[in-house]
């Protein structure tokens, strides 16, 4: 029986789906030394985001033949090394994308009413606050979207349904699939970046995105404006951002995602009282939970089976069109 690696327990309804099928391992810990431990005779590992699947792992798995992601990213594996040694790299696009856009505008919201604020007053015996009129209605706000894939386009539909005028940026979709009701494409960052009262990103990691937002684009934003990302930590420049926020010079700011994870306990965002920070959860559901696992399982057992799994990063490089 061949043996399926998870150097992180996933829910039991998609392990039972392995029942019979394959010997499953799982780690209690998610170090490279533990993983290569008891790599070199596994057929697939299944993988969650906060392990990493590196060229020495790759390397240390003769037997290895499928590496499956519980999600879209796949930027915690060594794609360049899994297809030297022709593995499949495996994800599952689209997903967890109503999660993430739900999450989204629920960080958008927060920001807008101020709900963490108005939650302390109540706390702290400050009703009379809520005369400050601090809270901003969504209807006839900008945002300014960044990425218009799956889940950029989820939320999309969204801003849409409370009333925002919506600004797109994506070099890389077809502009056509749009109506010119629903978003208005800018040519450059620049142009999302100084118009819009809420810039929201959805871009994945890598080489072209990481540090996209820089301290030019931070600079043109409104001091009334907000920014929020769920897409990945390394997009922004963190130390841009951080001197921005404690200068007052943009609103406010919503993170779900890190430069590094978990966020540092001295990091400079902790102290701050205009940032919402989330531990990357925007796409952890309950629903998505249990659909990324069963969805990344299915992945190892159609190959399994003899057939390919539907959604191959590296299906091209590996010659399987």
């Amino acid at each position: 029986m061949e043996k399926v690696l998870l150097p992180e327990k996933i829910i039991d309804e998609a392990l039972q789906l392995l029942k019979g099928k394959a010997k499953v391992v799982v780690l209690d810990d998610i170090s490279e030394q533990a993983i290569i431990n008891e790599v070199h005779d596994a057929f697939a590992i299944i993988l969650r985001s906060r392990a990493k699947i590196t060229s020495r792992i790759i390397e240390a798995a003769p037997r290895l033949k499928v590496i499956s992601r519980t999600g879209a990213g796949y930027d915690n594996i060594d794609v360049k090394a899994a297809t030297q040694h022709g593995v499949m790299v495996c994800n599952l696009p689209g997903v967890n994308s109503v999660s993430v856009a739900e999450h989204t505008i629920a960080l958008m919201l927060a920001l807008v009413k101020q709900i963490f604020k108005m939650d302390n007053y109540v706390r702290n015996s400050q009703w009379h606050k809520r005369n400050e009129l601090i809270a901003e209605e969504m209807a006839g706000k900008t945002v300014g979207i960044v990425g218009l894939g799956k889940i950029g386009r989820e939320v999309l539909v969204r801003c849409k349904a409370m009333g925002m005028n919506i600004l797109g940026y994506d070099p890389y979709v077809d502009k056509k699939y749009f109506s010119y009701n629903d978003v208005q494409f800018c040519n450059s960052l620049e142009e999302i970046f100084s118009k819009a009262d809420i810039v929201t990103l959805h871009v994945p990691n890598m080489f072209e995105t990481r540090q996209m937002v820089t301290k030019r684009l931070i600079d043109l934003m409104k001091p009334t404006a907000y920014i929020i990302n769920t897409s990945r930590g390394e997009v922004i420049d963190q130390d841009a951002l951080v001197e921005a926020l404690k200068e007052r010079r943009i609103a406010g700011a919503a993170l779900d995602v890190f430069h590094k994870e978990p966020i540092e306990p001295d990091n400079p965002l902790l102290i701050l009282d205009n940032v919402i920070l989330t531990p990357h959860v925007a796409a952890l559901t309950k629903e998505s939970g249990v659909k990324m696992a069963v969805e990344a399982v299915k992945q190892v057992i159609e190959y399994l089976e003899g057939r390919l799994p539907k959604y191959i990063v590296n299906r091209r490089e590996l010659n399987l069109e």
